[in-house]
């Protein structure tokens, strides 16, 4: 699609009166911003997650609007697909720090592994903790390090118990009986002053953030069904040649809570009806510019999915 931009110029003329947008703050914050959790736990097999973390996901889809959960293994798989080499943990890594929360279900080796990783005193305040509540009162070292670390800085409410039974991970407990305690601590978006954006504040090359992946999505809202290497493209046009590489990240995480999707020939697209931005000008012609685009030289994009 983008392979002749440089010779678009009506493209080259509507990125550019976006740029400008921002500069002369046009797009603002909106005033309720989604909580952005990642969900650490056990998983039923290779490709498919416990059923405690299916259970919160479903509820929090239902009940939570301004709460998205995702997941690192979506991400590193989401990842692969695109061609990136890395591991998990250096994955799990970046999006400890991108979250608002890290919410692990203490259900396996790997999740108290991950409770003992993020419980350091940086993310501490980040997390919250599921535990069986047979191990409330027990004098362990998971009782009197981390999770205390853990009401110590955050208050006792971060750690939710419930009676976990012993085959969880594949038949659906109890879990239900957190969704009360889940939803008290997640149910408020958060407030924003509702200001205008700085243009360096939305540029993933500088900025591996929550703000910066809003933008991502408002972009593909904006000009997709769209590769990946064409948006890399316009975003050199944006904030000019540098090193996109996070924005591969950030595709990643918007596609694990299905802010985005992507199809098998790699095209995304957003799957919400609005963007994350307050635009305060007319973005029409942006989209028609670009569904005109589409149309003339890829109209089988236009029925991808």
């Amino acid at each position: 699609m983008f392979n002749e931009i440089k010779t678009k110029n009506l493209i080259h003329k509507r990125v550019e009166a976006l740029k400008r947008a921002i500069i002369n703050s046009r797009v603002y914050l909106p005033p309720d911003i989604s909580k952005f959790i990642f969900l650490c736990g056990a998983n039923k097999s290779q490709i498919e997650i416990s059923e405690r973390r299916k259970a919160l996901i479903e509820f929090s889809k239902i009940h939570l609007p301004h709460t998205h959960f995702f997941l690192a293994e979506k991400m590193f798989s989401t990842l692969q697909d695109e061609g990136h080499k890395g591991n998990i943990l250096d994955v799990e890594s970046l999006i400890s720090d991108f979250s608002d929360f890290i919410l692990i279900i203490l259900e396996s080796p790997s999740a108290f592994a991950e409770l003992g990783a993020f419980s350091h005193e940086k993310l501490r305040r980040k997390l919250v903790v599921i535990n069986n509540l047979e191990f409330k009162t027990e004098n362990s070292f998971i009782n009197l390090g981390p999770i205390k670390a853990i009401e110590e800085a955050a208050g006792t409410d971060r750690i939710v118990y419930y009676k976990m039974s012993a085959d969880g991970i594949k038949i659906r407990d109890a879990i239900g009986d957190t969704f009360h305690q889940i939803y008290e601590l997640f149910k408020e978006p958060i407030k924003s002053t509702g200001t205008s954006v700085d243009l360096d504040v939305l540029n993933p090359a500088k900025k591996f953030d929550k703000r910066s992946a809003m933008f991502i999505h408002d972009l593909i809202y904006l000009s997709g069904p769209i590769l990946h290497r064409e948006l890399i493209q316009l975003l050199k046009l944006l904030f000019g040649d540098d090193n996109y590489n996070k924005a591969a990240h950030l595709l990643a995480i918007l596609s694990s809570f299905e802010s985005i999707e992507r199809n098998q020939k790699g095209l995304y697209r957003s799957k919400l009806n609005k963007t994350y931005y307050d635009f305060r000008f007319d973005t029409s012609k942006y989209i028609s510019t670009f569904r005109n685009y589409t149309l003339k030289g890829y109209p089988e994009r236009l029925y991808a999915y």
